[in-house]
């Protein structure tokens, strides 16, 4: 019972991913919920969109996979090879990206007081 619950609230959980992650990917300048994609550039917003999109595809299918009894091969790799490394790495991108304009806003505000 639980087992069945779970995979479902999984499958709801990767087609609002596949939500988030399109709209990320349609429209860069306005992502979804995350305040740390707020004016990042926009191949941060994509390559976070893209990650979301890959990741709510191989959810499903995983748990789909598993509620039928098979056991999942493909789609848990991809989740870790692909979808993972696009999220994190857009997520690093981002902070670096927020650190680098802070930096150079205070170096421009020192140049001008000096």
């Amino acid at each position: 019972m639980f087992d069945s619950a779970s995979d479902v609230l999984m499958v709801l959980a990767g087609l609002s991913c596949v939500w988030m992650g399109w709209r990320a990917v349609l429209r860069p300048r306005q992502p979804p919920i995350l305040q740390i994609l707020q004016g990042r550039p926009v191949w941060v917003v994509r390559a976070w969109g893209l990650g979301f999109v890959v990741l709510g595809i191989c959810l499903p299918i995983e748990s789909v996979t598993r509620m039928a009894g098979g056991e999942p091969g493909w789609p848990a790799a991809v989740i870790r090879w692909v979808a993972g490394p696009l999220v994190v790495g857009s997520f690093l991108a981002a902070f670096l990206s927020r650190r680098w304009e802070r930096r150079r806003a205070r170096a421009m505000n020192e140049g001008r007081q000096a």
